[in-house]
């Protein structure tokens, strides 16, 4: 089964190869000339947040959607002060807006209570900020949730040879990065669907070692997979 991040990609490249041609036989230029140059590669950096924040709305993360809306407004500002005929392109500091977006994104978060229930497992969580959890790995034979939102998230392995291989780190990355210290000895089961994010995994472990298995998804983000 195709993914739904691909199929998406697909399209993109599509409207993006059409809109090239359009723009090249002069298609463009009349609504050019009402919204301003018009970037293709804004245009596509600008879907691409938009899919992130139907995503999140779907799974209804309304807290995560403003700092990409902001991102938004920043790609395309000069063409909506075209719109509004505003001599000054730069409608308010991009500074100012993000800090908006970071506020109303932990208001919102506050209000509906940013809770996560997870059977059979626990749930962690870190935002606009560093954290660093240690897992006990004589307790760790179930689902571990680790949700990370605009910040930076280390994760440690405690008491690995007390390890029995049944363990499931699922990982929700938004905006920020997240740091696996995986025990060199462990082999790695991955599956992280990548949104305009990027994972490095360093090695896979012994053959016939303990097994630990990484889910999850990578919004924007970056993923490490690191050997200790």
């Amino acid at each position: 089964m195709i993914k739904s991040s691909k199929i998406f990609w697909g399209i993109i490249l599509i409207v993006v190869a059409v809109l090239l041609i359009l723009d090249a036989v002069g298609i463009l230029a009349p609504i050019s000339g009402i919204l301003g140059e018009i970037s293709l590669f804004r245009v596509a950096i600008g879907l691409g947040l938009l899919y992130f924040i139907i995503t999140r709305l779907v799974k209804g993360k309304i807290a995560s959607i403003f700092i990409p809306l902001s991102f938004i407004f920043m790609l395309f500002e000069r063409n909506v002060a075209a719109v509004y005929g505003l001599e000054n392109e730069n409608i308010i500091s991009n500074w100012l807006l993000l800090l908006c977006a970071i506020i109303i994104s932990i208001g919102v978060g506050m209000i509906s209570g940013n809770f996560r229930f997870v059977i059979n497992g626990r749930s962690d969580h870190g935002n606009f900020g560093n954290s660093v959890e240690y897992i006990d790995s004589s307790d760790f034979s179930s689902i571990r949730v680790i949700e990370n939102n605009l910040g930076a998230y280390n994760v440690h392995f405690e008491n690995i040879d007390q390890y029995n291989g049944e363990g499931t780190l699922k990982i929700e990355n938004n905006l920020g990065s997240v740091n696996i210290n995986v025990p060199s000895s462990w082999r790695i089961e991955m599956n992280i669907e990548n949104n305009l994010g990027h994972t490095t995994q360093a090695g896979n472990g012994e053959a016939y070692g303990p097994k630990i298995r990484i889910t999850g998804e990578n919004n924007l983000g970056h993923i490490q997979i690191r050997r200790t």
